[in-house]
């Protein structure tokens, strides 16, 4: 099985927790998850939250275990980045306050912002994420998770119901396997897969 090799990931300039200026070229190299949320974030957020729980208890076990048929997720290394649908609020002040929805074991983990016409523009315009501000203060948006491969292609894009812990592990170990065999003849397999995967004939 191969993940086709979907679009470009949008390019961006956020600010993280610290107040540090990161860049989507600080992405090249590693393995990205997007996903798209706020602090104050509650049921709506759960789908995205378990599945990341679920990524992290995986790659903490495989790591305990030591397995080399099992790929660990950190040659290049997995990076989950949020990014900020409530901007105005989340500040990178606000961040830092606030921390993680949960600590992870074994995965590295970010949030970024920006000003709310940048993020409209990242998350809205480039990433095709809808989210809106309610009358009441609460938001609306869709649930998304986006992975990227260390050449900055989106490789696999999950929306409900198909956001899920399992099928968000069986679709890194797809991209690992691909990655640890990136060379020789099995290169050549794989690109004649993504040849007949991605294309009509």
């Amino acid at each position: 099985v191969v993940l086709p090799r979907m679009q470009l990931a949008p390019g961006y300039g956020l600010t993280d927790a610290s107040g540090e200026l990161v860049t989507s070229e600080y992405q090249r190299g590693v393995v990205p998850i997007y996903t798209f949320a706020y602090t104050r974030c509650e049921a709506g957020c759960d789908a995205i939250y378990a599945a990341l729980r679920r990524v992290d208890e995986e790659l903490a076990q495989r790591r305990a275990a030591g397995d080399p048929e099992k790929m660990p997720f950190n040659d290049p290394p997995l990076r989950v980045i949020t990014l900020s649908i409530d901007p105005q609020y989340d500040t990178p002040q606000r961040l830092a306050e606030v921390g993680l929805p949960f600590e992870p074991q074994a995965i590295e983990w970010i949030w970024l912002t920006g000003t709310p016409e940048r993020m409209k523009a990242i998350i809205g315009g480039n990433f095709e994420v809808f989210y809106q501000t309610q009358e009441d203060g609460s938001l609306v948006f869709g649930q998304r998770l986006v992975m990227v491969d260390g050449f900055g292609v989106v490789r696999a894009d999950l929306e409900p119901p198909n956001i899920s812990g399992e099928k968000l592990v069986s679709y890194l170990d797809y991209l690992y396997n691909e990655i640890r065999n990136s060379s020789g003849a099995a290169n050549l397999a794989y690109e004649a897969a993504h040849f007949f995967a991605c294309y009509p004939h």
